[in-house]
């Protein structure tokens, strides 16, 4: 047998609730730094600060800035890989010379 309410749901209960779903406006402020437009309380997409601390490392690329591209972190992290795979580890060391 389904659920069924017990009791019918007021319309105040049923508008109180319904208020939680809409949409909200953003506010959209300037840049200190680039002055371009960006959300409030956000890191800017354009220079990649915020509140005068550079938290996404920005390449420029002619007059525009871009962000580092992937492939270039994956190649970091390939050359690690590669290190780590040279070195042995110091139980399979050990157990050789014994």
């Amino acid at each position: 047998m389904p659920a069924v309410p017990k009791n019918k749901r007021s319309k105040s209960k049923r508008d109180m609730k319904r208020n939680s779903f809409k949409l909200k406006v953003l506010s959209i402020v300037e840049c200190p730094r680039c002055h371009s437009k960006k959300i409030a309380h956000r890191i800017c997409t354009s220079c990649g600060y915020y509140d005068n601390v550079e938290i996404i490392k920005m390449k420029e690329k002619g007059k525009e800035k871009v962000k580092e591209t992937a492939k270039a972190n994956k190649s970091k992290s390939a050359s690690i890989r590669k290190s780590g795979a040279e070195a042995t580890p110091q139980g399979k060391q050990s157990s050789a010379v014994k």
